[in-house]
Formats: structure tokens, C-alpha cells, sequence
């Protein structure tokens, strides 16, 4: 019996996360502030922490994800990259997609939730995120109702503004 939940958002990779969502802008979509999400990822069994920049639309559900590209990652290439999906429980969600043929491709654990996050990719290459509705959930909501947006909008500006002034 799926434990998937309907998909919450669409992730999207981008070179550069202000300038998407600049563009992106100028079609209607309207965005939340950037955030940073410091996570320990498991790729082919070789542990690594990200802190990738991530942006939500304002529009949803399902959301926009756009997820800054990360080299040497499954972030590494531009593009419509997954659907996200809650699961009450990610680990067994994510065995069972396995056991069904469906491989998985990243684990992560999210140093500030503890929450797990997987992702599967069918043979197509349709990749799912599952992301565990019970810890993820209460906090992304928190986001999107943009309570804390002009907070983070200020930590973002001065990190892109330091990064295009070469510091």
C-alpha cells in the first residue's frame, strides 16, 4: 500500500538562483526568500555535507523548487530535476520503491530536522524526493507562509552580494 503522498513541489535545478528567479518573475511567479538547508548526503556511499541555496514559489501547491546547481552532486545538471513527495515514513516509503525496482539515488539527513529525505529515479529517469511529512512538514510550512521572509531575504541579499563582489 503507497504511503506517497500528492506531490508538494517540482524541483528545479538552476545555475543561478537570483537570476531564475528573476526570470521566472517575469512570468507571474512570485517567491519566498532563499534559504540555505545544511543536510549530510549519501551518494554511492561517500557522505558529504551540502548547504545548497533553494527558493519556493509563492504559487502552489505544488510549489516551484528551484535548488542552486551543485557540482559533483545529483544537483550537478541544470533542469526539471524531481517531484517531491511527503511520506509518513521515508525509510520504509523508500524500501519499498527499491524493493519494487525503482533504485535509490541520494539519502540525506537534515542536520536541523534530523528528518530523512530520499531520492528514487525510475528507468526513465523520473526522480522522485520523498520528504517526511512529520519533521519536514511543520517547518516548511512555517516558510511558506512567509512569516520570516524579509529575515531571510536580508542573510540572502548580503551572501549573493558578497559572492558577486568576489569575497
Amino acid at each position: 500500500m503507497p504511503s506517497m503522498l500528492p506531490n508538494y513541489h517540482v524541483g528545479i535545478v538552476v545555475a543561478d538562483l537570483r537570476q531564475a528567479m528573476t526570470e521566472l518573475s517575469k512570468i507571474g511567479f512570485e517567491w519566498h526568500a532563499p534559504v540555505r538547508n545544511d543536510s549530510d548526503v549519501h551518494t554511492d556511499g561517500a557522505p558529504r555535507t551540502i548547504t545548497p541555496w533553494m527558493a519556493y514559489s509563492k504559487q502552489g501547491p505544488p510549489y516551484l523548487e528551484l535548488l542552486e546547481q551543485m557540482p559533483d552532486t545529483i544537483w550537478a545538471e541544470t533542469g526539471l530535476h524531481h517531484l517531491g513527495v511527503w511520506a509518513d515514513d521515508v525509510v520504509a516509503e523508500s524500501e519499498r520503491l527499491t524493493a519494487a525496482g525503482i533504485p535509490l539515488l541520494n539519502a540525506q539527513h537534515d542536520n536541523n530536522t534530523g528528518a530523512p529525505t530520499r531520492y528514487h529515479q525510475t528507468f526513465d529517469g523520473v526522480r522522485f524526493e520523498l520528504m517526511d511529512i512529520g519533521r519536514t512538514g511543520p517547518g516548511l510550512a512555517t516558510y511558506l507562509s512567509g512569516a520570516a521572509d524579509n529575515y531571510l531575504n536580508g542573510i540572502a541579499d548580503k551572501y549573493f552580494d558578497e559572492l558577486a563582489a568576489g569575497r
